[in-house]
């Protein structure tokens, strides 16, 4: 007899070795573990007589979440979904928060936001004091939909793992700042190219306010070309990949050339924070408050980073700060923007937390 059952979520491809796992932790002849149930990848269905502990199936690596199912019907309709969750959420103390969630497997004539709208609707009409909090609610309605089988679950908030709870967007910081990047020439284009394109996915990765190729003395046509197509390339292949998977407005990174001195004289205003990297800087560590206090007064930030030459020491006297972001070790040209960023965004979150 089942008396439990649980849906188990899993990287696409790994359902089958968690299946295995499972079967090894509980070897018990009355469970049953289906993998993929209805072909759909990266789902276990778990049955079992009695309930087991969640925290030994979650010692599975494979396993990324486990929603033990309170409530199941093959009447999958809007209505029958929505009755559903309003008993679920009868287990919710008062003045709680909650949302609903739902994911939907297979051709039905409502959407999963249709399932969260209406059953949060019928939810608020409960005697209860309960809230709907979309970011981060205190409790989760899981509505797991395959085909004509529906199953409902109950989550505390802290069982989703969220990968912005409780952090501060990194992109009020990277927004502000413009990427100085020197120019690397090479005999080698093809080399140029890719460095590059590195250079590039990264100004976009981290959703810079603009990226500024700079020289600083007379540079190969050619090589500055390869150089430049290398960036938009990678800035392009970058932003693409941001429009198909991220929600929300993404801005193109702008490139720009300009030759460094100039550069240098331009931004140097009051309301604007030059850091240059270099290893003959500070250690980041060493300015942590005072660079934490920087990066929040300042209007604009500039960040200029070497190539395969360094940045002139002269331009140091009209820098805020030099930093050495890793003392004695010496880091490829194409990882000069990701080490930077980084390298000020724990800066930054790091006093934060503090």
């Amino acid at each position: 007899m089942i008396a439990k059952k649980y849906l188990i979520k899993t990287p696409r491809d790994k359902a089958p070795i968690a299946s295995s796992r499972l079967s090894d932790r509980f070897p018990n002849p009355n469970i049953t573990i289906t993998p993929q149930p209805s072909g759909y990848k990266g789902l276990v269905v778990l049955e079992t007589p009695e309930p087991l502990p969640q925290e030994e199936i979650r010692l599975i690596p494979e396993i990324e979440q486990v929603v033990s199912i309170e409530t199941e019907t093959f009447n999958t309709d809007l209505k029958t979904i929505s009755q559903l969750c309003l008993e679920i959420a009868k287990q919710i103390p008062d003045g709680a928060t909650f949302a609903v969630r739902a994911i939907r497997r297979g051709n039905h004539d409502f959407t999963s936001k249709a399932v969260e709208e209406n059953a949060g609707a019928i939810i608020l009409g409960l005697d209860k004091e309960l809230r709907v909090a979309l970011n981060d609610p205190d409790y989760v309605i899981k509505v797991e939909i395959i085909q004509e089988w529906t199953g409902i679950g109950l989550l505390a908030g802290s069982q989703i793992n969220k990968k912005k709870r409780g952090k501060e967007d990194s992109r009020e910081l990277t927004r502000k700042v413009t990427l100085v990047q020197l120019a690397y020439e090479s005999k080698d284009l093809r080399g140029t190219k890719r460095i590059g394109e590195s250079l590039g996915r990264a100004a976009q990765a981290f959703e810079v306010k603009r990226l500024v190729a700079v020289m600083d003395s007379p540079v190969n046509s050619r090589s500055l070309l390869t150089f430049m197509d290398g960036l938009e390339e990678g800035i392009e292949s970058r932003f693409a990949l941001q429009k198909r998977t991220y929600g929300g407005k993404i801005q193109k990174v702008p490139l720009q050339v300009y030759e460094l001195y100039q550069m240098l004289r331009s931004v140097k205003t009051e309301d604007s924070l030059v850091i240059m990297t270099d290893p003959r800087g500070k250690t980041l560590t060493s300015i942590s408050e005072q660079l934490y206090q920087a990066l929040n007064e300042a209007k604009a930030i500039y960040v200029f980073n070497g190539s395969n030459e360094g940045i002139p020491p002269g331009c140091f006297s009209l820098a805020d700060y030099t930093i050495d972001l890793a003392p004695y070790i010496t880091y490829g040209t194409d990882q000069a923007i990701a080490a930077s960023m980084i390298g000020l965004l724990n800066a930054w979150h790091g006093s934060i937390t503090d």
